[in-house]
């Protein structure tokens, strides 16, 4: 039987994409839009099939490990879309995909497998090993972890084992952590207090006064950092207000904003006469049709695109 080779792009700079033999046992499901688990150097990674049946690699060619997911990640048409594109653009095929799905599908893979539960038949061999490591863990494990501990690869037993129902395979997503940033804000505790009150508790504390106060003023939720820069005061009365249960310190999560400490400017909320004029002329254009924004660096340009996108 011949040998049967696929092209594999992976989320990697690189102009081509990397070829990989494809056993018979995954020939069903290796086609062009699957994910896929390869080798890399001394990683296994996921990557997207792109073509089959194609030209073997001029050195010694490496096996497609797994194919994890019951359906395509990507359609022809998308697959097209993503080819023109790289060319289009000059980019590396591998990144113009990763470009195209979630990030939690990318990565350097590890792949999970999970026992089904009920499932007890009897299986010897390397699938039986695979089968006694997971159950002692609890019925699931790393399919890297359990060839490490079994000393042997174990891809070709849990494909078998995956197609007879007898284990599931997930692909745990990558590291996405550093994609979130943990700002600490500062939170006033309950109602905020009487004047009254607030005399006897800050009377010889001027520094906690103007803490409390300054996170009042602005609206009771303030990022740490902002507000000990907006006061001038450091973080030892800011402890003080927490343990007192004056304020709580709270862990909020948002996406990072590589462009966020940037200075900005509001665009101008009325388009000039000329800007009307350009946006009235690119209405009449039908499908298809192409035009040319002149205007010098700074005449309004963008806020025409703008508009016309809204």
């Amino acid at each position: 039987m011949n040998e049967r080779f696929a092209s594999v792009a992976l989320p990697l700079p690189v102009a081509d994409p990397y070829r990989y033999r494809i056993p018979a046992a995954l020939a069903d499901r290796a086609l062009p839009g699957a994910r896929v688990v390869v080798p890399v150097r001394r990683e296994e990674m996921i990557g997207i099939v792109t073509a089959v049946d194609v030209e073997p690699p001029p050195t010694a060619a490496r096996d497609i490990l797994a194919v994890p997911d019951a359906e395509l990640a990507l359609s022809a048409p998308l697959l097209a879309l993503a080819a023109r594109a790289a060319r289009y653009y000059g980019a590396p095929p591998g990144m113009m995909l990763r470009a195209m799905l979630p990030g939690a599908l990318w990565g350097q893979s590890r792949v999970m497998a999970h026992l089904t539960a009920g499932w007890h038949p009897s299986v010897g061999g390397t699938a039986g090993e695979l089968v006694t490591w997971l159950d002692r863990r609890g019925g699931s494990g790393t399919i890297q972890t359990a060839s490490r501990a079994l000393q042997k690869s174990l891809w070709d037993a849990a494909d078998r084992l995956q197609r007879v129902g007898a284990l599931t395979l997930e692909v745990l997503p990558p590291d996405t952590a550093a994609a979130t940033a943990t700002t600490r804000t500062a939170v006033i505790a309950g109602e905020a207090l009487p004047l009254i009150q607030r005399d006897a508790r800050f009377a010889r504390k001027p520094a906690q006064r103007k803490l409390y106060e300054t996170l009042e003023g602005r609206g009771g939720r303030l990022a740490v950092r902002a507000l000990l820069e907006a006061t001038g005061v450091t973080a030892g009365p800011l402890a003080q207000l927490e343990s007192a249960g004056l304020i709580r310190i709270d862990d909020d999560e948002a996406p990072r904003d590589p462009f966020g400490d940037l200075p900005a400017t509001p665009p101008p909320q009325h388009l000039t006469a000329d800007q009307r004029a350009a946006l009235a002329s690119l209405r009449t254009l039908g499908p298809g049709e192409t035009s040319l924004l002149f205007g010098v660096t700074g005449s309004g340009k963008t806020l025409v695109y703008l508009e016309r996108i809204r």
